[in-house]
């Protein structure tokens, strides 16, 4: 593996990659090294000098952030994604009451780490969206989160627990998460899959950047992720794609 594309992704691509990897082996004999975890924190190590080859992320903040440090080539987005919320099924959380259920004091939410990962800036931004159309919702919301996961001193998922163990485990009511995420858990009858209202959804690009001076295989591999099968599996992989 030692002319592997290092690849460093966000987290939120676990399900993406590994069809991404066959694909891009089959139809190059390029191999890949993967590496994933939050995006800030993974910007954060690339910026101490954490050798690399391609960097994604789940937002575009990150690799335009390394692309004017110079350390990368121009940032490109190449998927969307949604944020969902993943809830206990007996709290009846639908889309329409949303605003309504978060907005109860008693009810316990869940986000990722702010900073350290994307999914939690998104879920802050969702807050923001609320206070500005109703003052002292989106606050009191902000107050109630927990921040779970994503973070440089989050602990790891204990082994053999799913995605949405903090609310089977009674840890939380709902969990802020990437529609990519969530829909695996549908058919699961202990959760709701939730869609958030338009009017508080957030804009979530996944940006691409190569490393300056990287190989020709690196960048058949961003070209890939743009590549009609590249968004072919990124849609199947419930993300959307950007054409």
């Amino acid at each position: 593996m030692s002319n592997a594309v290092e690849v460093l992704s966000a987290g939120s691509m676990r399900h993406a990659f590994p069809p991404i990897i066959t694909a891009f082996a089959y139809e190059t004999g390029i191999a890949m090294s993967l590496t994933l975890g939050p995006a800030g924190l993974l910007r954060e190590s690339i910026e101490t000098g954490t050798h690399f080859d391609l960097f994604v992320s789940a937002n575009m903040a990150h690799p335009r952030r390394l692309a004017a440090m110079g350390l990368t080539e121009d940032a490109v987005c190449f998927a969307r994604n949604r944020l969902y919320v993943l809830a206990r099924a007996d709290l009846g959380l639908t889309t329409e009451n949303f605003l309504a259920v978060l907005s109860d004091p008693a009810v316990r939410i869940g986000t990722s780490t702010p900073g350290d990962d994307p999914g939690g800036d998104y879920a802050f931004e969702v807050f923001d969206l609320v206070e500005a159309r109703h003052p002292g919702r989106g606050e009191a919301m902000k107050a109630q989160a927990r921040q779970l996961v994503g973070g440089r001193n989050s602990p790891p998922t204990p082994p053999g627990k799913g995605a949405g163990y903090l609310i089977t485990d009674g840890e939380v009511d709902l969990m802020m998460s990437y529609s990519s995420n969530a829909r695996l858990l549908v058919a699961d009858p202990a959760f709701a899959v939730v869609d958030i209202p338009d009017e508080f959804q957030p804009l979530i690009e996944y940006g691409v950047v190569v490393r300056r001076e990287a190989s020709v295989d690196t960048r058949l591999l961003q070209d890939f992720l743009l590549s009609a099968r590249g968004q072919r599996i990124l849609s199947e992989a419930g993300f959307s794609p950007i054409g």
